[in-house]
């Protein structure tokens, strides 16, 4: 079905995306691309797609793609899209305004799908997906990972021959993960081929017969994912932490006393029946601590940290920040003591160079920053691996290397508290180095952070305290390893991390 052959793409840096890749897919294949961020997965995944060079232009690109036995090239772009579907990693950049029916509904409409034949494949996928709660939402409404699941059914609305997802369980729950699971596999019979990549191999294990490890550009010899997920050393040498992997925990540092407290908040912002989305929530974040923040997707995640940073109103309860009642506060005053890395730091970039988005968390002020704050800003970049970009454009990093990128603000603006949502350097051997780097420093100086993630491992190896948010309310709030074993958590019904109790193969 697809064939890659000598595959070379660069933008202009000093050394290709991709370099001399080859690559089969045949039909009724499933195939797990694996690699560390950064290290050329969406790249790979927009040629396998068409998107690159087909929409998205590459000054340098080399080598034969061929789908169906013809060159992609040669394919009329209706014909294209309308074989291959495909969802980015920032599945945002294929979202409208508009409500969920009609988004899912879309690509069936551009085909000229009879209308009775899109209504039955709508309720047939808002079923199958367990999406019937979003009906009737505006789509920009929803949480990050709904969002994710319906860009995921609109991509399967009209069956593709190829189906490319990158990344496509990133700020799902455990529960949504198994349904895109479930979904996959019983889609065997409807769409004939599969390319996924994914920093979590173990997430798609069930789903994939094959996979191909990428790092740095250079792509590995395709081998049973059978074969390859017990084993250590190839993931390793891919910079990724294997499958099967033990818990990694993390050295403790000392406890103060509340940087940040929720007392019993309510909020104005309210769900479909009416109910606030938060009610009576309340909880308290300790200097030298790293509490996990977990709960399905809708659950009111979002929403809690919009209203810690000012960002919804609250209607009952109070904040406060290092001791003082921040209810008053605008949010440029919680700013300067609360920082939010969003998944997408896109959202929060708008400097023309890192030096001065690392210049602005220190000062406040746009602008080219004195040499004293732009030697600073320099340095912090290269502690985290930027220095040689410090005069990039940050629009131009890669999603890891802007995850990086936050972090250094965050460090450079000396704020008590850190808010970090899905970081997408989980999974990413160096990336997790960078995050513990960035956790020791917090903490050692008497900070906190707050890790809202669904990636249970990561909350159980660096969380020494787990919220467990639920119908708007904090059901659980202890110790992480007892929250396992909580009713709170039972009642989600997710698997614990590390439940299998699986270990590292030679």
């Amino acid at each position: 079905m697809l064939d890659i052959r000598d595959l070379t793409v660069g933008f202009g840096g000093d050394a290709p995306v991709i370099a001399d890749a080859d690559l089969s897919v045949e039909a009724g294949q499933r195939l797990l691309v694996c690699g560390a961020a950064g290290s050329g997965k969406s790249t790979l995944l927009n040629v396998v797609a068409g998107i690159i060079p087909g929409l998205l232009a590459a000054p340098a690109f080399a080598g034969s793609v061929m789908f169906r036995g013809r060159p992609m090239a040669e394919l009329a772009r209706d014909e294209l899209f309308s074989a291959i579907a495909s969802l980015a990693q920032n599945a945002e950049d294929q979202l409208w305004d508009l409500n969920v029916e009609d988004l899912i509904a879309f690509p069936l409409e551009n085909r000229g799908v009879a209308k009775a034949a899109i209504r039955d494949r709508l309720q047939a996928l808002l079923t199958e997906m367990e999406l019937g709660a979003l009906r009737g939402r505006r789509v920009l409404t929803l949480s990050g990972g709904e969002r994710r699941m319906v860009a995921i059914a609109a991509a399967l609305a009209a069956p593709p021959d190829l189906l490319v997802l990158d990344e496509p369980t990133t700020g799902l729950d455990p529960a949504a993960r198994r349904r895109l699971v479930r979904l996959i596999e019983r889609l065997a019979g409807q769409v004939p081929a599969l390319v996924v990549s994914e920093q979590d191999p173990a997430a798609l294990e069930t789903v994939a017969d094959r996979v191909a490890l990428l790092s740095k550009g250079r792509l590995s010899e395709v081998r049973p994912a059978a074969d390859l997920m017990p084993l250590r050393a190839p993931w390793i040498e891919a910079g990724i932490l294997p499958p099967r992997r033990q818990s990694i925990p993390r050295k403790g540092f000392p406890t103060g006393g509340p940087l940040l407290a929720v007392d019993r908040i309510r909020t104005e912002l309210r769900r479909a029946d009416g109910r606030a989305v938060l009610e009576d929530v309340g909880f308290e974040l300790k200097a030298g601590e790293t509490v996990g923040l977990i709960g399905r997707n809708g659950a009111g995640k979002t929403t809690l940290f919009q209203s810690i940073l000012g960002l919804s109103k609250i209607r009952e309860g109070s904040i406060s920040i290092a001791g003082e009642r921040a209810d008053g506060w605008t949010p440029a005053r919680r700013a300067r003591q609360i920082a939010y890395l969003p998944q997408n730091m896109r959202r929060i970039l708008f400097n023309m160079t890192l030096t001065e988005e690392v210049a602005f968390a220190m000062t406040a002020k746009t602008g080219t920053p004195d040499a004293d704050v732009a030697g600073r800003a320099r340095d912090m970049l290269s502690g985290y691996g930027l220095g040689a970009l410090s005069e990039a454009n940050p629009f131009s990093l890669s999603a890891r290397q802007q995850a990086l990128l936050g972090l250094a603000c965050a460090e450079a603006a000396a704020v008590r508290v850190a808010i970090l949502d899905e970081p997408l350097l989980a999974r990413d051997i160096e990336g997790r180095r960078m995050l513990d780097r960035f956790l020791d420093a917090m903490l050692s100086a008497g900070n906190a952070v707050m890790l809202i993630s669904h990636d249970l491992e990561l909350i159980d190896d660096v969380a020494s305290r787990t919220l467990i948010l639920e119908d708007g309310r904090i059901a659980f709030d202890g110790a992480t390893r007892n929250g396992w074993t909580s009713r709170a958590f039972r009642e989600l019904g997710w698997p614990a991390p590390y439940a299998d109790g699986r270990g590292e193969a030679a």
